[in-house]
């Protein structure tokens, strides 16, 4: 073989170097100096296992059966295994293509057909190796690896934002699920004390102490009380459903028993704003993206230069089987092929048009992703100020509207005051207090809002979490 072809291919590969479209660089973000409404006081960072800030055994256990068995979650990670299987795809491409061809062909030429070889039969036996391989002259190679690389590191980030959703609305429903819990012991008490109330009344009546309104007024507390009960039974059985989804499994099978809970509130520090960028995995995700797209405009550029591509084959071919192996049955070629884009009809143009479109299309979700960012943590921020304020007012509201209502009994009891005043201090007393339950559970709920907001203590060195095989071992 002479040696002009490897001179020739040497010096093609070495122009590998030119890479055409635009070198990514992250955009700058337009950050806030500081937060409004932070708390003074906080712990010093959110951990990874935020959850367990809330002090719940149990709602641990719910969450990493969440983590363990949830369908939504089974399937982002089968998407992102496909964009790490496309990455070695495009990685590929780096290297020759090497084939073996092996044929075996018998041909007669006809005999009533022009031919200075009429009825010629001829056998031949090919065992040829086929190298192929692209000049990456312009980067187009490259520029696609470089594309799969960050469509890898975006699937990573989505799961970690998969992650970090299904994690709050477990916990969420937990939690609202556990303030229902404490709802329905206040409005269960409370119609024992209504039954109490009603044939306490009823006695009366027939002593001729009181008329029948009274009786009417007790009645309708007491059925108001129990509907009331009825529709906060509703609401618990509507969000234990939830969590069995959640959980992957059927509704029909999953309970989760009523207990004595008390809230714990923690309290959320929300870092550096100019840092929340870099703790948001969906914003991640939207930053990646928009690395793929800026390097699938080098892609597209590249169609616009020529395209070579380096092939050889080397073998032996014969038409007898049994000189195959001879030294005279060798055989080889080298030699580029060039593909120059001359006329496509602006097929080109267009690609590099979409692809740019793409990439300001991109961009301006990266841009939104973080001015909805600050805005979830200012609000979340702003909800559990203003919720922390609320609920010590509505606590003493509790304290001054149980003591009226008592005294109300107390006069109600010894004759010196009508049922009507009872009705309406006990009402009072059991609105304060339902709407303190309310409260201390938007308190919690603000706090799940805001760790998510920040992340929920994920950070972009991560590694990406498998779901384990045996999911059933981690549901409670």
């Amino acid at each position: 073989m002479s040696a002009r072809p490897l001179v020739l291919a040497a010096l093609l590969a070495g122009l590998g170097g030119c890479v055409v479209g635009p070198d990514y660089q992250r955009p700058a973000s337009d950050a806030p100096g500081a937060w409004r409404d932070a708390p003074t006081t906080a712990t010093t960072t959110v951990p990874d296992r935020w959850w367990t800030l809330f002090g719940d055994e149990e709602l641990d256990r719910h969450v990493q059966a969440t983590l363990a068995a949830n369908q939504d979650l089974a399937a982002a990670l089968a998407r992102y295994d496909r964009s790490r299987a496309l990455l070695g795809v495009a990685r590929a491409d780096e290297f020759p293509d090497v084939s073996l061809d092996p044929v075996y062909a018998r041909a007669r030429t006809s005999g009533t057909v022009a031919n200075r070889l009429p009825q010629l039969e001829t056998t031949l036996w090919r065992v040829p190796v086929d190298v192929a391989y692209e000049v990456d002259l312009w980067g187009r190679v490259r520029r696609s690896v470089e594309a799969a690389g960050a469509d890898v590191q975006g699937g990573a980030d989505t799961i970690a934002a998969m992650r970090l959703s299904l994690t709050a609305a477990t916990v969420s429903n937990y939690l609202s699920l556990r303030s229902t819990d404490r709802d329905i012991d206040v409005l269960a008490s409370t119609v024992r004390l209504r039954e109490d109330a009603l044939r306490l009344a009823e006695r009366r009546a027939q002593a001729g102490v009181v008329g029948d309104l009274d009786v009417l007024r007790a009645r309708a507390d007491l059925t108001q009380t129990r509907a009331d009960l009825a529709d906060a039974h509703r609401r618990r059985g509507n969000l234990e459903h939830a969590l069995a989804v959640l959980e992957a499994r059927n509704a029909p099978d999953f309970a989760i028993a009523p207990r004595a809970w008390t809230p714990t509130v923690p309290v959320v520090p929300p870092g550096l704003p100019s840092t929340l960028l870099e703790r948001r995995p969906d914003v991640a995700a939207d930053e990646r993206a928009l690395a793929a797209a800026s390097a699938r405009i080098g892609i597209a550029r590249a169609a616009f230069f020529p395209q070579v591509r380096l092939t050889a084959s080397a073998g032996v071919a014969s038409d007898d089987l049994g000189e195959l192996t001879a030294a005279d049955s060798r055989a080889w070629s080298i030699g580029p092929s060039v593909h120059l884009p001359i006329f496509e009809g602006g097929r080109n143009r267009a690609r590099l048009q979409a692809a740019q479109a793409d990439f300001e299309g991109a961009l301006a979700n990266w841009r939104q992703g973080g001015i909805v960012a600050f805005r979830e943590v200012q609000d979340a921020l702003a909800d559990t100020r203003w919720l922390r304020e609320r609920g010590e007012a509505l606590n003493a509201t509790v304290d001054a509207a149980t003591a009226a209502a008592r005294v109300s009994r107390s006069r109600y009891d010894r004759g010196l005051a009508g049922y009507f005043e009872v009705v309406d201090s006990e009402r009072q007393a059991l609105a304060s207090r339902r709407a303190a339950i309310q409260n201390d559970q938007q308190r919690l709920l603000a706090a799940v809002a805001l760790i998510k907001a920040l992340g929920g203590g994920w950070s972009p060195s991560a590694s990406v979490p498998r779901q384990p095989l045996a999911a059933a071992e981690a549901r409670p």
